[in-house]
């Protein structure tokens, strides 16, 4: 295929078209690590909407024209540039692509299956292959054409205010940004978190860091929930250095109401002040993190969530910032 790619088919050199995410997937999947399956609609699908619509002119001359000295600017004209990229026409054979691809997961799965569509980035002739925080990423999508809309809105996301301000920041010219939206089967998870194969606070490479919490991991990576905290050491057998269970608030899972699509929920006085995470799955994290560490060869920094005490990977990066 010209524009698809299966998660297990990705590989690290391959980051300029599938993004920094989408190829780290694909190595931890060949590696033997549970990911989700599922497949990479790669960098070049987009140049190749907007090169179809004879697009990237009208995209570009509004992002010559933005202020970088004025946010409120930035936001104004990057509002005109998503709902260009949002409208733009895919091509038939892209979209066919994409369709045979949603129905393979549909007929590997035996039913139609929730998605999360997630943005795997990089940059053109560059190393840069990730921007934390900066894409967007959907979750419990169902149906082709429901998850044909939202890999748009992940295109569009390249273009939101902070991901344009960002590469201003950084002397990244414009058209240099690449966004593949990811589609795997949705973890439906009862817990999630981070791990960090080393302490990145205190420089300690003996240490493993896990922070955990109920429903989906997005709750926790974007900071808005409370979470538990371990650290793990890197003996044989690891043994647990600190337990830290917080008072959580929040989880993030699928909207119980319309039964598609994410929402928060307060969490009940039980679950708040009960450990998300047991000794043994403490355990079983830490032994993978070793694992993908020595994989890539330093330190990581992993998403991970269990759903019906599965353990699943849904990405890894190297710790950055590490002393």
């Amino acid at each position: 295929m010209k524009y698809v790619k299966s998660i297990e088919n990705m590989t690290k050199e391959e980051i300029a078209q599938t993004g920094g995410k989408a190829a780290m997937l694909g190595e931890l999947t060949r590696a033997g690590f549970n990911v989700p399956p599922g497949f990479c609609v790669t960098g070049a699908s987009l140049d190749y909407v907007l090169e179809s619509g004879n697009l990237w002119p009208e995209i570009m001359a509004i992002m010559d024209s933005m202020n970088f000295d004025s946010y409120q600017d930035i936001e104004k004209k990057a509002v005109g540039i998503r709902e260009t990229v949002a409208n733009a026409s895919i091509p038939q054979d892209l979209r066919d692509e994409i369709t045979e691809n949603i129905r393979a997961m549909k007929d590997a799965s035996g039913e139609d299956p929730f998605v999360a569509v997630r943005s795997s980035v990089a940059v053109k002739d560059s190393t840069i292959s990730s921007f934390p925080g900066m894409m967007d990423t959907y979750h419990f999508i169902k149906g082709e054409e429901e998850i044909i809309s939202y890999i748009r809105k992940c295109w569009a996301s390249l273009f939101t205010d902070r991901a344009l301000y960002r590469r201003h920041q950084q002397n990244i010219p414009q058209d240099k940004g690449i966004i593949a939206p990811i589609v795997q089967r949705m973890v439906n998870a009862d817990v999630a978190g981070v791990m960090f194969t080393a302490n990145a606070v205190n420089g300690d490479r003996e240490e493993i860091v896990i922070e955990s919490n109920w429903g989906l991991g997005e709750s926790l990576v974007s900071g808005e929930a409370l979470a538990d905290f371990f650290i793990v050491s890197r003996t044989e057998p690891p043994q647990i250095k600190q337990k830290k269970v917080a008072r959580k608030n929040i989880m993030v899972t699928v909207d119980r109401e319309k039964g598609i699509g994410r929402k928060k929920y307060e969490l009940s006085e039980e679950l708040s002040e009960k450990c998300s995470l047991s000794d043994e799955q403490l355990m079983e994290l830490a032994e993978h993190g070793r694992k993908i560490e020595a994989l890539f060869g330093e330190p990581q920094d992993i998403e991970w969530a269990y759903e019906k005490d599965e353990l699943f990977f849904l990405q890894s990066r190297k710790i950055k910032g590490l002393k």
